[in-house]
This record gives C-alpha cells, structure tokens and sequence, in this order.
C-alpha cells in the first residue's frame, strides 16, 4: 500500500512531466507566492473547462457511468472545473462544440498547446485551487467525457440516489 506522501509525489511528478525542461521553475511556483504553478497545456494533456455546476454534474455522470475519470482540477474563486483530456484533444472539443449552447454561453471550453493550466502541488489547496482527481493515472477519455456532458443534461430520474464525488 502506498503512503499519501509517496502518491502525492508521484502525481507531483507526472505533472513534472509536462514542464519539459522547466521542472525547476514549477517546483520553485510550488513553494513561493500564491502556491500555483504554471503548466503547458499540449505536450502530456489538454484541457477541457467547464463552469463549476455543469462540471460537477458532468463529474456525477462519469461516475455513475464507470467511466475512467482522470485528473479534474476546481478553481474555486473562478467555479471552473478542468478535466485533464489526451493531447490533441482540444481541436476535436473545438468541433463539437461549435454551434451549441455551450459555446456561446461560455459554459465549456477546450484547451490545447500554447495555454497553461495554472494549479496547485497535488495535495495542497491553494487560493481555492485544489485537485478533485489527482494527477497521475489515465487522463479522460474525450468520447466517455463528451457523453456524460451530453448524459448529464438528459432529464432522468435519480431520486433516492446518492453520488460521493470523492
């Protein structure tokens, strides 16, 4: 069994991973100012944004639907939860969100090369920034999240049913 401490390291340096040869300049974010760390959205993953209420019903429907569910990351001062998509990923969300209400109410957005995620250490919380899902193993498959974001605006009854999101 693995202690926190060795899990925590180890989705510390995955995230590590993506910062090329700037590992440095993300451990030294980590541990001065504000806590948050400036990571490139491209080479390990790109990002998919969702506005707080909407992500974590989509986060339910993931769950619910056994699908995998990789690293979610909840800006708390923003409500904007980002789920951490395979890369390349970005440009296919792009597509299918052009024309839909989404779009233009800015509920949803993707991500990809030449943006940042900007977030904390896994396993700290900082200026509300904290990791629903932690870092580390598979990312969210695109089709599986796209699904539950569909799935998650279907009117279905669910009375009596409990989710944990943790």
């Amino acid at each position: 069994m693995h202690s926190r401490g060795t899990v925590e390291t180890g989705a510390a340096d995955w995230l590590l991973s993506s910062a090329g040869e700037e590992p440095g300049r993300v451990r030294l974010q980590w541990a001065s100012g504000d806590g948050l760390a400036d990571l490139p959205v491209g080479p390990l993953f790109d990002l998919v944004r969702m506005s707080g209420r909407l992500g974590m019903a989509v986060l339910r429907e993931l769950r619910h639907s056994d699908a995998v569910v990789g690293p979610v990351m909840l800006a708390g001062a923003s409500q904007v939860l980002s789920f951490l998509v395979p890369p390349g990923s970005a440009q296919q969300w792009k597509a299918w969100l052009e024309g839909t209400g989404h779009r233009r109410r800015r509920a949803v957005a993707a991500a990809g090369p030449g943006r940042v995620l900007r977030c904390p250490r896994p396993g700290c919380v900082r200026r509300g920034h904290v990791w629903l899902v932690r870092p580390g193993g598979p990312l969210t498959d695109s089709g599986a999240l796209w699904a539950a974001l569909r799935d998650s605006e279907a009117p279905r009854s669910r009375e009596g049913a409990s989710y944990a999101l943790f």
